[in-house]
């Protein structure tokens, strides 16, 4: 179908309505409270903030467990398969990206970035898990 004046248009008015939508979630997130909630979860349980922090739109789950015993933390694939499940069900922090015949890769949420968890977290020296940062291209996309 050939894209006609009317429907590039419509096209880029649907996308400033979502971008107008996503500003406003992201204001609401940041003022509602929800970041300490997720901050304190992750101060609780330190395996669930380096997992967080080793999700970097390239990883696999394996490649998530290669890179905690990299840096001296030994997890099951079953302990990271359940931290993955809370990330991307419980928080909305990771959502699945690619699947490939390497595996599922996980990349974080527009909601981890509007509320600025890794920097939170590595501010943090009490906190400060010891994960491998990756390189600073764009590691999300809108959910």
């Amino acid at each position: 179908m050939p894209e006609t004046p009317e429907l590039f248009s419509e096209i880029a008015n649907l996308r400033d309505q979502v971008d107008d939508m996503s500003r406003t979630v992201s204001a609401i997130a940041r003022k509602s409270g929800f970041k300490d909630d997720i901050l304190e979860a992750m101060a609780a349980d330190p395996v669930l903030a380096r997992v967080f922090l080793a999700v970097d739109g390239r990883r696999t789950q394996s490649d998530v467990i290669a890179e905690l015993a990299r840096t001296g933390q030994a997890v099951t694939q079953a302990t990271v398969s359940r931290k993955l499940d809370s990330l991307i069900q419980d928080w909305d922090l990771v959502r699945k990206s690619t699947r490939d015949k390497s595996g599922t890769r996980y990349i974080r949420t527009s909601l981890a970035s509007d509320l600025r968890i890794e920097r939170s977290l590595l501010k943090q020296p009490s906190r400060k898990p010891s994960v491998k940062k990756a390189s600073r291209e764009p590691q999300n996309s809108k959910s």
